[in-house]
């Protein structure tokens, strides 16, 4: 592969997690959750001015670092699946611990 086919490749690579991540900035997360987000990872964004800031806190725009973005969010998302998978386990147990206990 050439070099100039590369950074074709990377840079087209780069827009779609660019795109990824200001969907998951504006639909998954509510004005509070971004406020939140901007204020635990502030060193990820730059802001030229208040209104920049309004306008990345109300999901409009999205001048953060896209990898650290859907990194965090993957992360989110395992947890959740984890405590759902843990708490569906919990429950089966106890149903058959139920059964087991009204047969004797």
């Amino acid at each position: 592969m050439k070099p100039d086919e590369r950074l074709g490749e990377v840079l087209e690579n780069s827009a779609c997690f660019d795109d990824e991540a200001w969907e998951v900035w504006a639909q998954c997360l509510s004005p509070t959750e971004r406020l939140a987000y901007i204020r635990k990872h502030r060193s990820h964004f730059r802001f030229a001015d208040y209104d920049e800031v309004i306008a990345v806190v109300r999901g409009r725009r999205f001048t953060g670092c896209s990898s650290q973005l859907l990194r965090w969010r993957h992360r989110i998302r395992a947890r959740t699946l984890q405590s759902a998978l843990l708490f569906s386990v919990a429950v089966w147990l106890g149903i058959i611990w139920l059964a087991v206990r009204l047969i004797r």
